[in-house]
């Protein structure tokens, strides 16, 4: 009997000890046991966001939508409670800005917030974050069709204008060239002057003629000129000018009023032709119903597309990793070097292999100060990182690199910010110098805390690790 309490007794025990353990796991997986802080933001328009819905701080995994309140008004906006890790609160400040985005071209929404200026507090708890309307893929694709659309007919009015231009144009050099090649010919007037001597002979004679007859008014003139001093010693000349001039002047006027009635009716044909073209021009780029026009909404459309090949991109490899296909890319010997998780890099037994050749560098041997509060390399750091990877030799160009980003200073949201931009620097470093391929550089922000098989507790700079190929 006691043998039989006693064994209900550890079997009671090891129960509860399975399921506390069991709890405190699927806590910790939900981040249920850690900090958290809440922020608040609104939308119009929420695309299909739901509760519960991921949060992500510079694409970081942070928290969760944890209620979302309906508007009383259509004028209001659906009130969102963000419930966000702690650690990254440094990384959110007055002026980020939450927008709603999709995991892949057809995946979940969920909340983007960027992170704010440094030079910025803080955003406070309970404090309400701004927001950016997105608009969806179906918006986005209808008003690049109506606006093709609108480019397509604008172009085929131009279009037939320019064909009918052309032809009358055609027509015209045509006709000069019937005309050219019939003066060549020695047809008509003109063709006859230019083939026929016998003409020309005749024309010589008419000028002679001419010349003669100029003599004659000459002379005719001199007598006229007698005469109207006779008249004018008289008194009559004055009468016979003014009935002369009254003449002249009621002929040259009405032909003046006809060549600017001519003038004005053709301006105002230009004027109705530019008008049209002005406004066709118009309805092609004005604002649509939002009040943007056709500029912001391509470079909104090219801006939506790449985001949507970001997350295209984001969900292959989500798939390289998956359970069904994780064996076909381990044989094939893939591993991603783009993302690499701090917590997830300390324990995974690849990376933290002892086999893997390490080139520990501290951060005064790298780096200067830059303008504002961030680093740059500098060029006695390009030195030492060349005499440092010299030991690699040939595997350098074969083999995986990490640049493992190390800072102990400030609080833990700087350190991760400032181990993360120094293992940058170093990889942006050694893509250029040696022309290493993207997919074998990868970068891990571990703040000040190396991994355990290293046998360090703190570091300060970087460290280069190549990857066995054993490992």
């Amino acid at each position: 009997m006691w043998n039989r309490y006693v064994g209900v007794g550890i079997f009671v025990i090891l129960g509860t000890v399975l399921f506390a353990l069991a709890i405190f796991l699927i806590g910790n997986q939900h981040n249920f046991l850690a900090k958290h802080v809440e922020l608040y933001t609104e939308f119009k328009n929420l695309n299909g966001l739901a509760k519960g819905a991921k949060v992500r701080v510079g694409g970081f995994d942070a928290g969760e939508v944890s209620d979302i309140s309906v508007p009383e008004s259509p004028s209001a906006g659906f009130r969102l409670k963000l419930r966000l890790s702690e650690q990254v609160r440094g990384l959110v400040r007055t002026d980020s800005v939450a927008t709603i985005a999709t995991e892949g071209v057809v995946g979940d929404k969920f909340v983007l917030i960027g992170p704010g200026s440094s030079t910025l507090p803080e955003a406070p708890p309970f404090s309400e974050l701004r927001s950016k309307e997105t608009s969806d893929m179906a918006d986005l694709l209808e008003k690049a069709t109506g606006l093709v659309s609108d480019a397509s007919g604008t172009m085929k009015v131009v279009a037939d204008k320019m064909t009918t231009t052309l032809d009358a144009l055609t027509k015209t050099v045509n006709n000069a060239d019937d005309v050219v090649v019939g003066m060549k010919e020695g047809r008509g007037a003109i063709g006859m002057l230019l083939r026929d001597e016998k003409t020309a002979t005749e024309i010589r004679q008419a000028v002679d003629n001419v010349r003669d007859i100029t003599s004659s008014l000459n002379h005719a003139s001199a007598q006229a000129d007698a005469l109207v001093s006779d008249l004018q010693s008289r008194g009559l000349v004055g009468k016979v000018d003014g009935i002369v001039s009254d003449i002249q002047s009621r002929n040259f006027g009405e032909k003046l009023d006809q060549t600017m009635e001519n003038v004005h009716r053709a301006a105002q044909n230009i004027d109705a032709t530019s008008q049209q073209l002005q406004e066709t021009l118009t309805k092609a780029v004005a604002p649509d119903a939002h009040g943007r026009d056709a500029g912001d909404n391509i470079r909104q459309a090219l801006s939506n597309v790449n985001e949507a090949t970001a997350n295209l991109a984001e969900d292959t490899e989500a798939v390289k990793h998956g359970f069904f296909f994780r064996g076909f890319f381990k044989r094939r010997g893939y591993f991603t070097m783009a993302r690499l998780a701090p917590d997830k890099y300390r324990r995974d037994k690849m990376f933290a292999n002892s086999k893997n050749p390490r080139v520990w560098i501290e951060a005064a041997e790298l780096f200067e100060p830059k303008q504002g509060e961030s680093e740059m390399l500098s060029l006695a750091g390009k030195v030492r990182i060349d005499a440092a990877v010299a030991q690699f030799g040939d595997r350098l160009v074969g083999d995986a690199i990490v640049v493992e980003g190390y800072a102990m200073s400030g609080a833990p949201s700087v350190q991760l910010a400032m181990s993360r931009s120094r293992a940058a620097l170093v990889r942006n470093y050694l893509h250029t110098r040696f022309q290493l391929d993207d997919q074998n550089v990868g970068t891990v922000p571990l703040r000040g805390v190396p991994p355990p098989a290293t046998h360090k507790d703190s570091w300060n700079g970087i460290c280069i690790v190549l990857l066995s190929q054993a490992s």
